[in-house]
């Protein structure tokens, strides 16, 4: 096939019913031309296309997309980095791996709430390509069980493919002894801790009889030997979960905004994009002097404070 851009790799097709594929593929190509020749708009910006229209097509699959402007052609890029989504990034994970980005002298970028608290922050692998952490809970402020909790039964696609027929199990956050597994040698316990092990010291609070059920009929489900081996399935759930929760987000932000949250960090950037995409509107830029220094008087700012940390333990020793 040969198009515009060059050559296309050749189609080699063994077996019954050549014919018919054969002719598949030539209507399937024949509907990509027409629809570049018929379109009215841009797939890209939505915006009535001109005499300066091209064949967008993924550089990575050669698969056609539309018709677009050349100029939103030229700026629907592939992305530079690889997005690593862990919920509660800041409150908790970002300490510890922070530390162990200095492992070179490739810069590393973030963007700090405060002293303790980063939005994200990324690793530059080389001059073209970084890695990025982001916050799921930036996007959907809310605890992770909560979250799979409303999610429907058939979004659990990625949680379906990795535990397959005992995935019903595992659409649901797992219940795990927090507290109680504080050595490597508890890990080579061949039973599951009893139900008082499981008391959580930072929400101060026991775990149900109902959790406690679903924690015995996960381990006899998995067949677990130890309790490192129902750590693991507790660890490869909270992943596919996460994954199948912020897919879900995103399939939902691409049909109502024509956006992908992968590419921000927070959900008021996305919001942001959004109102300007879907209103149209071009903000103007202050010329006026006056106007500036307006604007400026009525800023209020935050107090600004110097203060000594408390911290009280609950416990008597």
């Amino acid at each position: 096939m040969v198009t515009p851009e060059g050559f296309e790799k050749p189609v080699l097709y063994i077996g019954e019913n050549a014919a018919k594929i054969f002719i598949s593929r030539m209507k399937e190509e024949a509907g990509k031309i027409a629809s570049f020749r018929t379109a009215i708009d841009c797939h890209i910006c939505s915006k009535p296309l001109g005499n300066d229209r091209v064949r967008d097509h993924c550089h990575l699959m050669g698969m056609f997309r539309g018709a677009a402007h050349s100029e939103c052609n030229l700026q629907y890029k592939m992305p530079n980095f690889l997005p690593i989504f862990i919920h509660n990034l800041s409150g908790y994970d970002s300490h510890f791996m922070i530390t162990e980005l200095g492992y070179d002298s490739k810069r590393i970028n973030l963007i700090p709430n405060s002293e303790e608290k980063y939005i994200t922050f990324s690793k530059l692998i080389n001059e073209n390509f970084s890695f990025r952490f982001v916050d799921t809970i930036r996007f959907m402020a809310s605890s992770l069980a909560s979250l799979v909790g409303n999610l429907p039964s058939d979004k659990f696609k990625c949680t379906q493919k990795i535990f397959g027929d005992l995935s019903t199990l595992i659409q649901r956050k797992g219940v795990y002894p927090y507290d109680y597994t504080d050595s490597w040698e508890k890990l080579n316990e061949t039973c599951l801790p009893p139900k008082e092990d499981f008391f959580n010291r930072l929400t101060d609070s026991d775990i149900s009889d109902e959790d406690y059920t679903h924690a015995k009929t996960v381990w006899e489900a998995f067949e677990c030997k130890t309790l490192g081996d129902y750590s693991d399935i507790y660890l490869k759930s909270d992943v596919t979960l996460l994954a199948d929760v912020f897919e879900n987000f995103r399939n939902v932000c691409f049909e109502a905004y024509n956006l992908d949250p992968a590419w921000y960090y927070t959900a008021p950037g996305l919001t942001f994009d959004a109102m300007l995409k879907h209103t149209g509107i071009e903000l103007e830029l202050l010329t006026d002097y006056d106007m500036i220094l307006t604007v400026e008087k009525g800023i209020r700012r935050g107090i600004s404070q110097c203060c000594k940390q408390y911290a009280e333990a609950n416990n008597k020793i």
